[in-house]
């Protein structure tokens, strides 16, 4: 009876023991999913979830207490093209990166997470003086500057910028605080990247403007809303028109004409700039096949978005809309910002090369105020360079910019490119350029951009210019234009 005692109760014991180790595992199991549905599984950071969750704790002791909150919304400039041109690897390593040195930047108490793709936040539980929301910032600025090794001995280390928006104080819900610092992040994305900005109430006003204009932006294209004006660029030397640079208009339903500083920005964003670019590409040869169809040999400038230059499509876009127009590609010249270049030197050079195969011109826009690498502007294929306006509107006033609009004639010269001046306004401005044997210009002191019809009877006119010229005047061959077509990266003027 004692034998089957003790084995019945070592039975009971093996049995509680493995209830107790399922159960034990159950718990570490439902630990685990727990920790898996709130955290990011490529960082280990708290998710957007989770996030939320203690952006209302946070929001709940700030109100008990009377305590400061905030929250910056973070997101890694350029990290589509990464992705594209570096593979998700790179882009991989340089999340887990960016996670990493944010999280090296905080305090115990306060949070980092990762709400998707690029987009960190980090929220600050009772900031001060010491930890102000801008000062945090700032740092964060600064360590995700420095070089990330990729850990590919193929790859050199990779630089990157970041822009961060920031909301303070308390809010109703832990929504309300992220939207704010959202709606901020896209103003330092506005200002120019690689900066901060704070929410302001007035913001609130700009980004509903923002978001309804987007929402019509979408389908302003199918609508037919948008069209071109041309502005003339013309021979300094005989003052004639050579060509024109393709300028982007919006004809809004409700709010008139439209500027491309305006809506080019959000096109750039949500990618809408591809169709609308391709769209103007086409409007544009096939406008410029006419005019040489009436005789009239004239250039056309067509500028192209940093998203279209990425794109693998876009050199069987340029084609295949001088297939359909039936225009030279020689009259054809695409211009591309110098910061657009800039943004990834080796890339560019070779689309640019892939672009060349088609016979069309190439023109750096915004040239000398993009800092960019004489090393790499001998490598770039491109036929022209546009001189920054802030260069020719300087000439009236500020020292040195003359001195300057040599330097970049002749370095426009050393290299066999042509130069064009922008933005001439006032005649010692076209005095100096001519001085300097600027190749072309283009500004109000000529003309504002013009329909097409405008631009016809102004060739017309030129004809009869040329027929009381001298021969060897009249025949001089005009150089083809290397102008930019309105991109809205910054502030812009009619004409720009």
């Amino acid at each position: 009876m004692i034998t089957l005692t003790l084995g019945a109760l070592a039975l009971t014991l093996v049995v509680a023991a493995r209830q107790f180790l399922a159960q034990h595992d159950l718990v570490g199991a439902q630990d685990e999913l727990r920790h898996q549905a709130m955290h990011d599984t490529l960082t280990g950071l708290p998710n957007r979830a989770l996030v939320l969750d203690r952006a209302e704790q946070v929001l709940a002791r700030a109100r008990r207490q009377h305590s400061p909150v905030a929250a910056l919304y973070v997101d890694v400039d350029g990290f589509k093209h990464v992705n594209d041109t570096l593979g998700h690897a790179a882009g991989d390593t340089l999340l887990e990166t960016v996670a990493a040195r944010l999280s090296s930047v905080m305090r115990a108490s306060d949070t980092v997470g990762r709400l998707s793709g690029d987009e960190f936040i980090c929220l600050l539980d009772s900031p001060d003086l010491d930890a102000s929301p801008e000062l945090v910032a700032a740092r964060i600025l600064e360590v995700l500057r420095v070089p990330i090794d990729l850990h590919d001995p193929g790859k050199q280390p990779l630089t990157i910028t970041a822009s961060i928006g920031i909301a303070r104080g308390e809010r109703d819900e832990a929504d309300d605080l992220l939207r704010d610092a959202d709606i901020a992040l896209y103003q330092a994305k506005e200002a120019g990247r690689d900066c901060y900005r704070v929410f302001e109430s007035s913001m609130h006003t700009v980004a509903h403007d923002r978001a309804t204009l987007e929402m019509d932006l979408n389908d302003a294209l199918e609508k037919g809303q948008f069209f071109l004006l041309y502005q003339p660029t013309l021979d300094l030397e005989l003052e004639l028109m050579t060509g024109v640079e393709a300028l982007l208009r919006w004809r809004h339903p409700t709010r008139g004409l439209l500027l491309p500083d305006l809506f080019i920005p959000i096109a750039e964003r949500n990618g809408t700039i591809v169709p609308i670019g391709r769209w103007v590409l086409d409007e544009a040869c096939a406008q410029a096949a006419a005019w040489h169809g009436q005789g009239h040999e004239l250039g056309m400038a067509v500028n192209v978005s940093a998203r279209q230059l990425e794109s693998d499509t876009f050199v069987e876009e340029a084609r295949a809309a001088l297939d359909r127009s039936g225009l030279e590609p020689s009259a054809l010249t695409l211009e591309i910002t110098e910061t657009t270049l800039m943004r990834d030197p080796d890339s560019a050079t070779r689309r640019l090369a892939a672009l060349k195969t088609l016979g069309v011109r190439l023109a750096i826009d915004d040239f000398g105020a993009g800092y960019s690498s004489l090393a790499y502007l001998r490598q770039f294929p491109v036929d022209a360079i546009k001189i920054d306006r802030s260069f020719v509107s300087g000439l009236t006033g500020a020292a040195g910019s003359a001195a300057l609009i040599h330097t970049l004639v002749q370095l426009g010269r050393t290299l066999g490119l042509q130069t064009l001046g922008e933005g001439i306004e006032q005649p010692v401005q076209l005095e100096t350029l001519q001085r300097e044997q600027c190749d072309l210009g283009q500004g109000f002191l000529f003309a504002r951009p013009l329909t097409a019809e405008a631009i016809h009877k102004s060739l017309e006119h030129d004809r009869d210019r040329r027929a009381g010229m001298p021969h060897a005047q009249a025949t001089a061959p005009g150089r083809p234009l290397a102008a930019r077509a309105s991109q809205g990266e910054r502030p812009q003027r009619e004409g720009d």
